[in-house]
C-alpha cells in the first residue's frame, strides 16, 4: 500500500515530482487550496489519512501544545538551505521508517521522532 502524503506549501515542486516518481500518492496545499491556516492543512490531512511534510515548526506547537488532532504523521524539516535533491533524499529515508503515529523532525544529522500517543488532553491517546 502506498503511502499518501500532503506537502505544505512551502515544500519545493521537485519534491512533489521526485515522490510520485518514487510511487507515492501526493499532493500539495498550493494546488488544493492555497492560502489556507495551519489548522486547515491538518484538517486536510487527517481527512485524507495522509502525512503531512512541511518546514514550518508551527505544526508542533498545535498538536502538542493547543491540542489540535494530528493527521497519520507529521514531517517537520529542520533543514537549510534547502536544497531539492538533498531533501528528497532525506524524505524517502524518513519514510522507510515506521513513523505512522508520530511528529518526526528530519535533520541532516538524522530523525528525531515523537509518538502522538503522548498527547493528553483530549487529542488522540
Amino acid at each position: 500500500m502506498t503511502r499518501a502524503l500532503l506537502l505544505d506549501e512551502n515544500m519545493p515542486r521537485g519534491i512533489a515530482v521526485g515522490l510520485q516518481a518514487a510511487g507515492y500518492d501526493v499532493i500539495g496545499v498550493s494546488t488544493l487550496s492555497p492560502g489556507i491556516s495551519d489548522r486547515d492543512v491538518l484538517r486536510l490531512a487527517r481527512e485524507g489519512t495522509r502525512m503531512l511534510l512541511t518546514f514550518d515548526a508551527d505544526f508542533g506547537d498545535l498538536i502538542f501544545q493547543q491540542g489540535e488532532p494530528p493527521p497519520a504523521a507529521v514531517l517537520y524539516f529542520r533543514v537549510r538551505p534547502v536544497v531539492t535533491e538533498e531533501i528528497l533524499a532525506l524524505t524517502l529515508e524518513a519514510l522507510a521508517q515506521p513513523i505512522d503515529g508520530c511528529f518526526v523532525v528530519v535533520a541532516r544529522e538524522g530523525l528525531r521522532s515523537r509518538p502522538f500517543a503522548m498527547l493528553t488532553g483530549g487529542a488522540r491517546l
